[in-house]
Order: C-alpha cells, then structure tokens, then sequence
C-alpha cells in the first residue's frame, strides 16, 4: 500500500525516447503534479498537447489497463461528456510499458482537455450545480462499466478502508485526535454497515479541485485524474467531492447543497444514502490528516496541493459540528427531494395536539379519545408517532391503499414533467376525460374537472339549475355531499338541528332495518320512492320546482343502507317527470368501491344526468370531476365561462388515470365484491356473540354494522359508540361511526383490503365487543 504513494521518478531523456518510437509524440515537455503518477504535458509542435503518464508499478498493471478501458468505455456510452480520451500507442495498444533498471512501468496517454486545473478557486452556486450533474453523469456512464480489478484494488483512499488508518489518529495534533475517534467510531458501527447495502458499481472516486478543469469564466470543462477508480458505493463519488470542495472561503451549507441537488437533477439518491452523506464527508476530510500522518511516517513527501488539502480538513469538519449535522442532514435531504422532519416534531401525540388547537381552533374535530397522532401509510395500515400501525376499515380516500407506489410515482414524475392547467391543450387532462366518458357511458360524454367532490357536486348543482331553469333540490335525510355554501344545504349531516335551506326537501331513508317498511312488505322499493310525491308536490307549489336530487348511491351517512330494489329507479323516474335532473354522488360509492358494479348508481340501474367524483378518484390528490350530458354542459356555458385553475391539472389527470389503472390491473372491483362478501359473513357470525349487533348490511367494500340495545325494539345504541370505536383502536383497527343516531358501525376500507385484513378486523371488533 505505501510503495503506490510513491510516484515514479524516470529520467527525462528516457521518457522523451519512449513517447517518440511508442506514440511518434514530442515537443516542449512540462511536469504536472501527481501523488501516485509521474505526469507531463506534451505540447507538439502543430499546438497539440497531451498527457504522458508514468504509472507505478506497485499499482499492478490490471488497475491501469482498468483505467484505460474505462476511458474508452465512457467515449462510446457517453461521448459529450468532458473527460480525457485515450491515445493508444501506434502498436494500437491501450498502454504503452518502459523498462528502465530492470523494472517495468506502465504508461498511459492522453489527450489534452482545454482549461485549466481549479485549485484554489470558488466555485459559484451555480457552478457546484453543474459539477454535481457532471459527477452523475459520469456514474450514469461508468454504470455499464464491468471489469474486475477496481473490485480487488488495496487503494489506501477508499472511504470503506478508512478503519485501517485508526492508528494514526496517535500522530495527529492533541486537538484534533478525540474527533477524529469520534469520527472513526460512528462510521464503524453506523456508516460502514449501512454502505454494504448501498448501490456499488465501478466510480471515478476522486473528483477534487485539482482534478476539475474549468474556463476563464469559471465553467466546468472537464474531469480529469481516473488513477482512484474502484468498485464501490455510488454514493461516495458524490461524498467526497463534497468534502473536497470544502475550503474556509467557501460556504459549506451552499456546497454541500448545490452539489447534492446537480447530482439528484441527474440521478435521484436513494434515502439511505442521502442520510449517509454529512458522515461520509467527515470521513473523507478525515483521511487526508491520516494519509499525511501515515506518509510522514514512513518518509513520503506529500505534493502541495495535499498540503493545502491538509491545512483545512480538520477546521472543515469543525465548521460542519458547528453549524450542526442535523441541519446538514436535513439540508440535504431537501436537495435530494426528500421530505424532512419539520424542526419543531412533536414528540408526542400530546404535544401535537396543543400546537394543533393553537392554531387550528379549539374544537378539534378528529377520531378518537385521545385522538391519533398519524405518521405514516402504506397500503391498509396506518403507523402513529408511537410507531403501533393500525388497520385502516375507514378511509375512502387512500381508495387503493395508502401511498399506492404506482399512483405516487405517476404523480412524482408528472410533477417533475409539467403542471399547468387546461387553459393549454394538456394531454393528460384529455386522456382522463376520455377514459371517464368510457366507463360513464349512459351519454355522459362531457367532463368538467374542479379540485373536489364538494366541487364537483356544487357546479353539478349550478348546471341542474341552469338547465331545468328550477331552483328546488331533492337529498337523503342526513345525507352528507360536501361543505360548500350551496352544497352545504344538500348535508343536513353537517349541522343537525341547525339545518335550514328551504329550498330543499329530505327523502326519508330507504331504511329496511328501522324504516316505517322492511323487507316483507310488497313492491317495498316503491313505497319508498312514493315518499318522494309530497316533497316534489311541495317545491313545485311553491314554486321552486325541482332542479335535481343529489344521493349517494351507497348511502353513508344514513348508516351504509342497501336499498330495496327499484327505490332508486322510482326516485329518479319522479324527479325526471317533474323536470329535474338526477346527480350521482359516487365520490364515496363509485370506483369499485360497490363491487361488482364500477359506479353505485349501476348497482341500483339507475342512468344520472351527472356523476360527481371527488377525493378517492386521484388517491387523495386534489381531484374533482363532473360528468354530463353535452346538452347540459353547452346550455351552462352560455351564461358564461366556467374554468378551474388547478381542476384538471397535469398531476391530478395523472393521478386519476393511475388510479384507473390500479383498479383495473389489481382486480379491486372484484376484489370489493369478494372480500366485501366475505367480510360482512364475519360480521354476521359475531351476532351470535354479541347482542349489540342489530343488523349487518352493505354491498362491496361499504359495510354498516348497526348496534342496538334491544334487538326486538331496535332501541339505537350510539351511546356506546364512541368507547366502542377507542376500544376497536385499542384492537388495531380504525373504523368510523354513522347514521343519524349515530349507532352504525363504518366500514368503508381501501378497496385493496384482503380476506386476511377482514379475518383482522371481525376479531379485532369481536374483542372490543367483549370488552365493551
């Protein structure tokens, strides 16, 4: 390992003969400065120059004949980039070898880059960006790279050997030897493991200031020096350009963060390697003071540049503890694009929550007593700030599983491609409405994108209004359809007692469970949809008529009913009689969510005049939609423009269409179906256990379990329910509660739920019914 810290020392006659009868070159000769390399400049006399390089022999002649495949390798895979290309010997050999004394050495040549070497120069910001894209773009080029040598090379500067220098902590400055332990302790038992699961391929491994050309106007033009290369982590081309960037005139938060975020413009950092990087920095300071010591001991002068490397490493890695390596950390985390902790993190779920009613009012309004401090989703679970990870039976927006990997990379990419809105001709706005319009079928060929459901079912509402020139409104007793002004009016949910819009009626719930009829009645569907005459008879005499009625075709918020065959069917016969307009509100009932039907309205065989979509559609993007007829959409226009600034957007069409195709390549709609069937089979079983189980209803993956004190009078129990949904959390699983009395259980998962989730969550309920 020391002989290869030794350059050669070949006279100068001989190489003038050799570059002459090996490469037919000569001309002025000037030395150039190397560690491990005896190197000149070759100026001829056309005004060519290049490099001539006496290699060490203690090196092995496989690392160098590496080198110089490697160079050739990178001409072919990516001949813009500015680095040193091979001359070959006219033999046409890669190296050419001198014999002097007995010994053989290897040399190499190559071509001159312009520019000249940066030294002691700063780099601008913008500068330290293009080097870190050049530095990926090297990798990006070495990656197919294949040769064994740098893979057994013994190089004394590769970052995972840095342990075998621990010895000469003993001879650097009193001062400086507590940190330099320190250093070498964290990265023995946190660093070093963490590399040997890290992305390794062949790397160039040295690039410094003294191995970067740049021009008289500070651009980088090449990169010169591949004497360092071996088979390693990736990461540690970035790490230790970034420590050997760091000099007392430059600031060390800039460069560690224009270099990172040049570098992840090319190639992304994986998260573990983004929180490697501030210690991998320290190490590569670190070794210079060591080498120097290890070379001073065994009588090795080093160069100058080493000198200048030298004086600053330790006060570098003084200024880094100084400004703090959590905020580096952090720092770069956010030039790779990675999200950190806000510098604030509660620690506690308590602590989160007064900060929240600081800021966010008194009332809370959230789940549970105490209420969940929530981190993190994947799939059907949900992790809190305590790290215990519960089954999700309850949220519809995540529709296809919380943080659906294929969903958030169509959005990360498009967010990285275009967002803008469609006030320009967007591809993927009008690839969206095409494939909704396909699904809609029915003649519902016109889309109209907003940000929400609440949206969507407001302008729906607009529309109706428009077109039947009425202004009376039909929804469900208790419905909830949004939290806009008018929409607001179509939600009695939302206030209770308080409610009041005069301009709307409320259907009484198709309820067979506690309705005034249950099943055994005849033609029961129609009895109820006959509830509808008087309220329609209502608008229209006083002179309201009906615009539309709005309903949700799973009927949530009225404790997830299955409705009597026909019901729908007779509602919408009768608002359609009296001039009106139907709206389906599938925010919460549609995508598959009611297996085997994609909408909630084909469960019924009803045909809308308009679907309303809203937050399950993009997964939880931002993503609101109405589909109409085009007589009705054209008829609205003419009172003037409609336009979103953010409906319809590039991110939110591609977040739609993934979540399209999420539903048609897993099979969720049939996966609803199924596991919908099979989980409510378990609920049912649980009623011979628990008298509190009145009735278990619903279709696909929308289950209401409604809990009753006596079964034979239906007495509703909504007393219990808030203990009883803490002491479900308790169990693992997250369900919510509904209905008017506030007695149902609400299941209404992710439709990615298995049979093995559902097996979950009866026994979890089943235990917090024993308890309760």
């Amino acid at each position: 390992m020391l002989d290869t810290l030794r350059p050669p020392a070949l006279p100068l006659d001989v190489l003038h003969a050799f570059a002459l009868s090996a490469y037919g070159l000569g001309g002025t000769w000037s030395a150039l400065e190397g560690e491990r390399d005896q190197n000149y400049r070759i100026l001829s006399a056309d005004g060519q120059s290049a490099v001539f390089k006496v290699c060490q022999p203690a090196e092995g002649i496989a690392i160098l004949q590496c080198q110089a495949e490697a160079l050739e390798h990178i001409a072919e895979a990516e001949p813009s980039l500015l680095v040193p290309r091979l001359i070959r010997t006219r033999d046409g050999n890669p190296l050419g070898q001198i014999v002097h004394e007995g010994r053989s050495y290897p040399v190499m040549v190559l071509a001159w880059l312009d520019g000249h070497v940066l030294g002691g120069e700063t780099p601008s910001r913008h500068g330290l960006f293009e080097l870190g894209q050049l530095l990926a773009r090297l990798g990006v080029a070495l990656r197919g790279f294949v040769n064994g040598a740098p893979a057994e090379r013994d190089l004394v500067w590769d970052t995972r050997h840095v342990l075998r220098l621990a010895a000469e902590v003993g001879n650097l400055p009193e001062g400086d030897r507590d940190l330099a332990a320190a250093i070498l302790a964290r990265h023995e038992t946190v660093t070093a493991p963490a590399l040997r699961r890290m992305r390794s391929q062949i790397i160039h491994g040295d690039v410094h200031p003294h191995n970067v050309l740049v021009d008289d106007g500070g651009k980088v033009t090449g990169i010169i020096d591949f004497g360092d290369l071996v088979h390693g982590p990736l990461i540690l081309d970035l790490a230790n350009a970034a420590g050997d960037f760091l000099t007392p005139a430059a600031d060390v938060a800039d460069t560690i963060f224009e270099l990172v975020r040049g570098y992840r413009s090319v190639t992304p950092l994986e998260e573990a390697e983004a929180d490697a990087l501030v210690d991998l920095i320290d190490v590569r300071l670190l070794m210079t003071p060591l080498i120097d010591a290890l070379k001073a001991s065994n009588g090795i002068a080093s160069q100058d540049y080493f000198q200048a490397f030298n004086s600053r490493s330790m006060p570098m890695i003084r200024e880094m503890r100084r400004i703090g390596h959590d905020r580096l950390r952090g720092l770069v985390r956010r030039a790779a694009a990675f999200s950190t902790v806000p510098p604030h993190h509660a620690g506690t779920a308590a602590e989160a929550i007064e900060r929240r009613r600081k800021v966010m009012g008194e009332k809370l309004y959230v789940f549970y007593d105490p209420p969940l401090h929530m981190v993190k989703g994947a799939g059907v679970w949900l992790t809190a700030s305590d790290g215990r990870r519960y089954l999700d039976c309850y949220n519809n927006v995540p529709h296809v599983g919380h943080a659906h990997p294929y969903v958030a990379e169509a959005i990360a990419r498009q967010v990285r491609t275009l967002n803008t809105n469609t006030r320009y001709i967007t591809d993927q706005a009008i690839e969206y409405a095409e494939r909704l319009t396909a699904l809609a079928s029915e003649g519902l060929t016109s889309v109209t994108f907003v940000n929400s459901g609440s949206e969507a079912n407001d302008l729906a509402w607009r529309m109706a209004k428009a077109f039947t020139g009425h202004g009376g409104g039909l929804c469900m007793d208790f419905a909830y359809h949004g939290v806009s002004e008018a929409i607001d009016a179509f939600s009695p949910s939302n206030s209770g007692a308080h409610w009041n819009a005069p301009h709307i009626r409320l259907l009484p719930p198709p309820d067979l469970y506690r309705g005034p009829y249950d099943a055994d009645h005849a033609d029961v569907g129609e009895r109820y949809a006959a509830l509808a005459d008087p309220l329609i008879s209502d608008l229209q005499e006083r002179g309201l008529g009906v615009a539309a009625a709005m309903v949700d075709s799973a009927f949530m918020s009225n404790g997830v009913l299955d409705a009597p065959a026909g019901y729908l069917q007779g509602v919408v016969a009768r608002v359609h009689k009296a001039g009106g307009l139907f709206i389906a509100d599938e925010v919460q009932s549609g995508f598959g969510r009611m297996g085997p039907s994609f909408w909630g309205h084909r469960h019924h065989g009803v045909t809308p005049d308009f679907i309303t979509i809203g937050k399950p559609a993009g997964n939880g993007y931002p993503l609101g939609v109405v589909i109409t007829r085009p007589e009705i959409l054209s008829h609205f226009l003419q009172f003037g423009p409609f336009f979103s600034t953010f409906g319809g957007n590039n991110v939110a069409g591609a977040a739609g269409m993934a979540v399209l195709d999420v539903i048609q390549d897993e099979r969720l709609v049939e996966n609803a179906r199924d596991v919908g069937a099979y989980f409510r089979l378990g609920l049912s079983d649980l009623m011979q256990k628990h008298a509190l189980i009145g009735d278990v209803r619903g279709v696909g993956l929308a289950t209401g379990v409604e809990l009753v004190h006596d079964r034979a009078t239906k007495s509703p129990a909504g007393d219990v329910m808030a203990r009883l949904l803490n002491l479900i959390r308790d169990e693992g699983a997250l369900v919510g509660g509904e209905g008017k009395s506030g007695n149902v259980l609400k299941i209404r998962p992710p439709i990615v739920f298995s049979r093995a989730d559902a097996d979950f969550a009866v026994a979890a309920i089943d235990r917090a019914l024993s308890r309760l």
